[in-house]
């Protein structure tokens, strides 16, 4: 397994800690199973919204843009954050910048790894119970 993280913006990142987070997530998910690349970009919201207008033909920011390929894949997903709108939803939820960016972080892991949400409500129930559940478990066990 292999996870790139490409820090796109003048914020400082303990990427080491994001991988590690991820990392966590994809064995408690997959066990031993190999998986091939894990790209995460993270950027500003004027990018975000230049590829969420792309690919989902809406041109507005958003916390996280989620691209799922196959876990059979070489690349099995993409995942790109706006660490500018994670910082203003921190300040909005009353979270660290730490939290809020790792729990947003988990959600994009979950779609790659298959959960969906849309439209589905018993989905959107589940994606968010198991984010939640990793994150406690992972972030605030440090």
């Amino acid at each position: 397994m292999e996870i790139t993280i490409q820090n796109a913006t003048e914020r400082q990142i303990n990427q080491k800690k994001l991988i590690d987070l991820v990392i966590k997530i994809l064995e408690a998910e997959l066990g031993d199973r190999e998986v091939g690349i894990l790209n995460i970009k993270l950027t500003d919201d004027k990018e975000i919204t230049r590829i969420n207008e792309q690919f989902r033909g809406k041109a507005e920011p958003t916390d996280i843009l989620s691209f799922e390929y196959g876990l059979e894949e070489e690349i099995i997903g993409d995942i790109v954050l706006s660490l500018e709108r994670i910082a203003e939803q921190s300040e909005e939820f009353g979270y660290s910048f730490e939290e809020e960016l790792s729990y947003i972080l988990i959600h994009g892991i979950l779609h790659i790894l298959g959960y969906e949400h849309q439209g589905d409500d018993t989905g959107e129930e589940e994606i968010f119970a198991i984010q939640k559940e990793y994150f406690q478990r992972y972030f605030e066990e440090g």
